[in-house]
Parts: structure tokens; sequence; C-alpha cells
């Protein structure tokens, strides 16, 4: 009986795989990798909708792979063609 317990406390302090390569992909955009910004905010995305349904830890990880990965996959690449197209 105890080992159940134990399992089950190691499975609960789980975190999202998901979460952490969005999150890992959406730090490297900042060194201007544009497409790992936009595969980061991706899986952000889907790994806070698997959050909802299970145990796992990481909805901080995901919510700031969404954010990093969108200010610099979209955001940035935005204000570069303003700039190039002289605004």
């Amino acid at each position: 009986m105890d080992n159940d317990i134990i399992k089950n406390e190691k499975d609960l302090s789980k975190y999202n795989k998901k979460a952490i390569w969005g999150f890992i992909l959406s730090i490297i955009s900042i060194f201007g990798l544009g497409l790992a910004g936009l595969i980061g905010f991706i899986l952000g995305i889907i790994s806070l909708n698997e959050l909802k349904y299970t145990k796992e830890k990481g909805k901080g990880l995901a919510i700031a792979a969404i954010i990093i990965g969108f200010i610099y996959s979209f955001g940035i690449n935005i204000l570069k063609r303003l700039i190039d197209a002289g605004y």
C-alpha cells in the first residue's frame, strides 16, 4: 500500500514534456531562430490544453512558452518588416 502512495506522488510531480520543450524552443527563439519560437508557441498552446485534463505540472512553462514564442516569432518579425518598409 505504501508503494502505491509513493508511485502516485511521483506521478503528480511530473512536468508536461510539451510544456518544457515549448519553453526551451521559445527561449531559443530569443537568439534569432524565429521558427523555434513558432514551434514553442504551438507546443505551449497544446500543453496548456493538455494540462486541463492531466495532473501534470508545467502551466507556468506553457504560458511562458506562449508569450515568449508569440513575441519573438510574430512581434519581432512584424517590427522587422515595418522597419524595412521605412516606418
